[in-house]
């Protein structure tokens, strides 16, 4: 997918315009999908929330800055529905890996050259290095629009990505988790 100037597409969101909102979704959708599935681990509340993400975003685009980061602004809105989502229904709930595949049917559909197998992959990875990774691999953001939109550093970012890696590796080695 080509890279777009979403700043050039803000005036028409203010406006409605249903062309410009189509643009918009279709180039911030995986990223927004993978920042909120690697916190509620639910793909059908993912896509509610998504939906509430897009809403919000409308709701808030007179207050985005043109000339910033619309992506890591996006995901922070993103971040921020699934937190409130996660922290009002966290009571009791067992997260199932194997109930996970979801996250790669959605991502099959969108990039043919994920495989199925990622589930079993990102098994051992805590949310942080799970969210970075879906983020990275998924939806194919640069490392920098990651740590924009999880607010840490750059290098940061970066090494919990190489110790996630090196954390799967391990894992489908056989390994201990470190």
């Amino acid at each position: 997918m080509e890279n777009i100037n979403f700043d050039d597409y803000i005036d028409l969101l203010i406006e409605k315009d249903d062309k410009a909102f189509e643009i918009i979704y279709e180039h911030t959708k995986r990223g927004v999908f993978s920042m909120i599935i690697s916190i509620v681990h639910d793909k059908s509340q993912t896509e509610d929330l998504m939906q509430d993400t897009y809403i919000k975003m409308l709701k808030n685009i007179r207050s985005y800055q043109k000339g910033r980061n619309f992506n890591a602004w996006l995901n922070q809105i993103a971040k921020n529905v699934a937190i409130d989502f996660y922290r009002k229904t966290k009571s009791v709930s067992v997260y199932d890996p194997m109930e996970q595949g979801y996250v790669f049917d959605e991502a099959q559909e969108q990039k043919e050259a994920i495989p199925y197998e990622i589930e079993e992959m990102i098994q051992p990875l805590d949310s942080t290095e799970r969210q970075i990774v879906l983020l990275h691999i998924v939806s194919d953001l640069k490392f920098k629009e990651i740590a924009a939109s999880v607010e840490k550093p750059l290098g940061t970012v970066l090494w919990i990505y190489n110790k996630a890696i090196r954390k799967m590796k391990q894992h489908l080695e056989g390994g201990e988790d470190q």
